[in-house]
């Protein structure tokens, strides 16, 4: 009885292998499609929708981590902050305020679109890190305000 349990479920295992060797791209999509349903659940934050724990110029803002990166660690990673500065470079949908690269939310793709260097702009995001080689800030989930 046990020998045929077991050959059953290996004639199962068999069988979906080759069913998934054929369907690549169908099985890939099941399995993403299975991963979504399981996360879908949880709530994801929205920075730009929360009101920020801080506001202040770009400026002041690099200038926090330039001067203490661990204290500013500390303080800004992981929190929703407001910027208000000049634009230095629009890549994509990366808006850069001198070494701040803020990575706007596919809802504003449109008024990046209308952005150039030199604009002022108010920006919200959620601060995500700190490259101290580079000097680099990254904010993500970032709207135009």
């Amino acid at each position: 009885m046990k020998k045929k349990i077991l050959i059953g479920i290996a004639v199962v295992i068999v069988a979906v292998g080759i069913w998934f060797a054929f369907n690549q791209e169908k099985a890939t999509q099941m399995i993403v499609d299975l991963g979504m349903a399981m996360t879908s659940s949880v709530k994801h934050r929205d920075a730009a929708s929360e009101k920020a724990k801080f506001e202040m110029t770009a400026d002041d803002f690099s200038k926090a981590f330039k001067d203490n990166a661990v204290t500013a660690n500390t303080t800004y990673i992981n929190q929703a902050v407001l910027l208000e500065g000049s634009v230095t470079t629009v890549s994509g949908v990366t808006v850069t305020l001198n070494n701040i690269a803020c990575n706007i939310d596919s809802s504003d793709t449109e008024k990046v679109k209308m952005l150039k260097p030199g604009d002022k702009v108010k920006i919200q995001g959620l601060v995500v890190g700190y490259n101290d080689l580079m000097e680099e800030i990254a904010l993500a989930q970032c709207k135009i305000k």
